[in-house]
């Protein structure tokens, strides 16, 4: 009898309870039916259902920490769900792209040259400026279409289809559904948003130097930086930060805030006309010099690194970081 009730104590603390899953049902909003294959998922994780024929999908919501939820879908605009409870059933009606011709045409259309230039452009951007660059590639090249602004110094990207990243060097297959890509090249300045789910990656790589991989990406991170300013051990971390040539703390960038889940808190980076709305960082291990502009007021962030622009404008080492570097956000550095 014992031996039954243990085996019966250890399968209820593997199962799910049912306030630990969210249900929901995801729709066309337009002709109100049901849509198959949509991706319920939790930005910047591996943590995600698939919709079935019916629409539906059950999502275990114990790992997701404060991050979002997602749904995105083939063809349409992805949609951010922040006040989702469990046990509460949701209904998400998603938006269907729709370009014209001229919206998604290459202003270059035929001219491989140009296509090519445009490609150089969005990779450099997209993926980044770091090491890790050279071991990625987007499976799905073909899938993205720009345009050129009349005095041809904006470039956009577009995708209907999320893209689809292979990191060799950190052993992630990243789908990314892309919902903005505009780069200015007079002022050499990007926007990215989009949101990211992961997959694990790691059957042509050595367990042991894809671990070293990750922790020199994750050391001098934004993520790292996010953590330890959530954490208030910037100096134990290994940061320095400055404005004005006033040395700051986390005490002078952050506030507590109250989470949308109750009994949960967050942490909030703000500026007022005392604190300068940019930055510097320095990484003290890495010798790395970057700067945070702040563009508003209240960025929430979470302890296990989370947070949403626009808000933030990263200069020097940190601007060189995107997609190449993206690390899941329940990625925990291992231990030397």
């Amino acid at each position: 009898m014992k031996r039954i009730l243990a085996i019966m104590l250890v399968l209820k603390l593997a199962c799910p309870c049912p306030g630990q899953i969210i249900k929901g049902k995801v729709f066309n909003s337009e002709t109100k039916e049901p849509i198959a294959y949509a991706v319920a998922y939790f930005d910047g994780t591996a943590i995600a259902s698939y919709t079935d024929p019916e629409g539906s999908f059950n999502l275990d919501v114990r790992k997701a920490g404060e991050i979002p939820l997602t749904i995105s879908a083939l063809g349409y605009y992805s949609v951010t769900i922040s006040d989702f409870s469990p046990g509460k059933d949701i209904k998400v009606y998603l938006i269907p792209k729709i370009f014209t011709i001229g919206d998604i045409s290459i202003k270059a259309s035929g001219n491989k040259f140009l296509r090519k230039q445009n490609m150089q452009i969005f990779k450099t951007e997209f993926l980044g400026r770091t090491k890790n660059v050279r071991q990625c590639e987007i499976l799905n090249e073909d899938d993205i279409r720009f345009t050129t602004s009349k005095d041809n110094d904006t470039l956009k990207a577009y995708a209907i289809t999320p893209i689809i990243v292979l990191n060799h060097a950190l052993g992630y297959r990243i789908t990314y559904y892309m919902n903005k890509f505009e780069y200015i090249k007079s002022m050499y300045q990007s926007q990215l948003a989009g949101t990211s789910l992961f997959e694990d990656d790691t059957c042509t790589n050595d367990k042991i130097l894809l671990g070293k991989k990750r922790n020199e990406t994750y050391f001098g991170s934004r993520m790292h930086f996010i953590r330890s300013l959530w954490a208030e051990n910037l100096i134990e971390a290994g940061y320095f930060i400055e404005s004005e040539m006033k040395q700051l703390s986390a005490k002078d960038l952050v506030r507590n805030e109250l989470s949308v889940k109750p009994g949960q808190a967050r942490k909030s980076i703000f500026y007022r006309a005392i604190l300068p709305t940019t930055i510097s960082i320095w990484w003290e291990p890495g010798k790395a010099s970057s700067g945070m502009e702040l563009t508003r007021n209240n960025i929430l962030i979470d302890q296990d690194g989370y947070y949403k622009g626009p808000g933030i404008i990263w200069h020097g080492e940190m601007a060189k970081q995107s997609i190449a570097d993206l690390l899941p956000y329940d990625f925990q550095p291992a231990r030397e």
